[in-house]
């Protein structure tokens, strides 16, 4: 009984640690995010990425944090992402076609 408690109790938290270690964490600056649609529309846009596991958007500090699987994405293709939903993302501009879709509240420059 006890060899068993001493083979499934550490295996149980190694199955753990290896679903937590596959996962990378990246904080994407998002300057061009005003309000909380904004901030659902970035969610929306990074969760359609495959692979991505959790984000959280913060709208006062304007970064988006992401944790995703590194063998099936990748920092660019969120940056892309959120570009591509109408926002800067990092050094990436925003898409004009993304940003035009956006509603008059989202839109920086009016």
């Amino acid at each position: 009984m006890k060899l068993l408690f001493a083979l499934i109790i550490p295996a149980f938290l190694f199955a753990g640690c290896l679903k937590q270690d596959g996962l990378q964490t990246v904080t994407v600056k998002a300057k061009t995010m005003v309000c909380a649609t904004c901030a659902k529309n970035i969610e929306k846009a990074v969760y359609a990425v495959e692979g991505v596991k959790s984000v959280n958007v913060d709208l006062k500090t304007k970064t988006v944090e992401v944790k995703f699987l590194p063998v099936t994405t990748n920092l660019q293709t969120i940056e892309v992402a959120i570009s591509d939903a109408g926002y800067d993302a990092n050094d990436r501009k925003r898409d004009p076609a993304g940003y035009d879709k956006l509603d008059a509240c989202c839109k920086i420059d009016g």
